[in-house]
């Protein structure tokens, strides 16, 4: 919840009718849920079916592809030394970028293992998972991909085949391109897959507070999942 965002004039001037801008018109509190679901369920978009469960991947800086080599970071990748292509988030955690904090913002293999356990033992797999992932999403630096999303893409398309795997439907979100529209589809999904970063974090409190369940990818125990109020990155 950036100051440069809490100003509600300057918001609505420049994104007139967004869900932002409908949120700081009602409220000036960070974070608050109870307003942020009002304005969710007033929303005309399309939501997802009962029986759908929607899965959102934090594509773009949060793999560690060419463009992304800090070694505090990327904990594999090897600057000059390793061709990029072989740099794999779903095959090796050191692939996926965390940050200082300890945060992970994509997961393995192995971290969706407990998910699909649960999903299987809670909703079978009649359920058909719809995933929501944009490979644009790159906010720390300048983005140097100049429109090459084929790592994105890789992993996107690993989790998708992981799941189909065990007996699930899986398609890829049709996007309007709003990205509000997006992040309303999610918070209204009944069944949830945590992604990494704070956005999916604040549409889990978003599902759980409108009655839905969330499915946390984590290996072994619990990833401590990134703070509500960090939401820029």
């Amino acid at each position: 919840y950036e100051s440069s965002i809490r100003d509600a004039s300057k918001v609505c001037m420049r994104w007139p009718g967004s869900l932002l801008c409908k949120y700081l018109t009602r409220t000036d509190q960070a974070n608050n849920i109870t307003v942020l679901v009002d304005i969710i369920n007033q929303s005309k978009i399309d939501i997802p079916a009962a029986n759908t469960t929607v899965m959102h991947l934090r594509l773009g800086d949060g793999l560690c592809g060419q463009y992304n080599d800090l070694s505090k970071w990327c904990r594999r990748a090897k600057t000059g030394t390793e061709n990029p292509t072989t740099r794999n988030c779903w095959e090796n955690d050191k692939d996926c970028f965390k940050s200082i904090g300890g945060y992970i913002y994509a997961y393995p293999r192995e971290y969706y293992e407990q998910v699909a356990t649960e999903l299987l033992k809670s909703v079978n797999n009649s359920t058909t998972i719809v995933v929501v992932a944009d490979p644009r999403h790159w906010t720390r630096s300048k983005d140097m991909r100049n429109g090459d999303y084929s790592i994105d893409f890789a992993y996107r398309d690993n989790v998708i085949s992981f799941f189909r795997s065990k007996g699930f439907i899986v398609q890829i979100h049709q996007s309007s391109g709003k990205p509000d529209d997006d992040f309303a589809y999610m918070c209204s999904a009944r069944n949830f897959v945590r992604g990494g970063g704070g956005l999916s974090t604040l549409i889990s409190s978003v599902v759980t507070a409108q009655g839905g369940r969330v499915f946390n990818p984590r290996k072994f125990s619990d990833v401590t999942p990134l703070p509500v109020n960090n939401l820029t990155t």
